[in-house]
């Protein structure tokens, strides 16, 4: 199976090169350290997995998923990151990632989640799946960022990084009324007045890193 790594740090890039070199039947042909590195892979050769961060120089894994299931429907994709899975496992698997694990994950664990996902499964730790999904209505389960539609949540990302309206604006490709629109909706589903909330928010609930 062909693997691609997709992480701005070289050294989680040569620790899963070392796990998965333990096994012939997992190659990994390229890694990359952005988004627009690993648009370049998946359109010279072909990969049959793909390890992916959400945080990159360029843009978020999470936010790339999306259109790259929609570009490469055939590609598996395990979102690995140091965001705990209960803030974004989720949401990835909604965007049609395969699998979520977070990068304090052993060696072990990372190969079963490459070997379930391969046989054609979704990988989540158990106790989240029943978290999740089994009782998604358990009290404290359900955060108020978890009611933000995907393009909400980028966005809400985007602002808690410090971008302006008009920088996200570009980077989406939409108008600036439209991500003020957003902004607005966003800061009436959390309950928050100010940018400087927000931003609060975000850290405080570890949807962003932090500094």
């Amino acid at each position: 199976m062909n693997i691609v790594i997709t992480d701005d740090h070289e050294i989680i890039r040569e620790g899963l090169k070392k796990i998965f070199t333990k096994y012939d039947d997992l190659k990994v042909v390229a890694e990359a350290s952005s988004i627009k590195e690993l648009e370049s892979i998946l359109e010279e050769m072909k990969v049959d997995f793909l390890m992916l961060d959400i945080s990159l120089p360029d843009k978020s894994g999470l936010d790339f998923v999306k259109n790259l299931k929609l570009r490469f429907p055939e590609v598996k994709v395990l979102m690995f990151s140091i965001y705990p899975e209960e803030k974004f496992a989720k949401r990835a698997i909604s965007l049609g990632a395969d699998g979520y694990l977070s990068k304090s994950a052993k060696p072990s664990e990372i190969i079963e989640a490459v070997r379930k996902i391969e046989k054609g499964g979704k990988y989540l730790k158990a106790e989240l799946i029943e978290e999740l999904f089994l009782h998604p209505d358990k009290p404290g389960m359900i955060s108020a960022h978890e009611t933000l539609s995907n393009r909400e949540f980028e966005v809400l990302r985007l602002l808690a990084k410090g971008n302006k309206i008009t920088e996200i604006a570009v980077s989406l490709g939409l108008s600036v009324n439209t991500i003020a629109s957003y902004k607005t909706r966003i800061q009436d589903k959390l309950n928050i007045k100010s940018t400087a909330e927000l931003i609060r928010y975000a850290i405080d609930n570890d949807l962003v890193e932090k500094y």
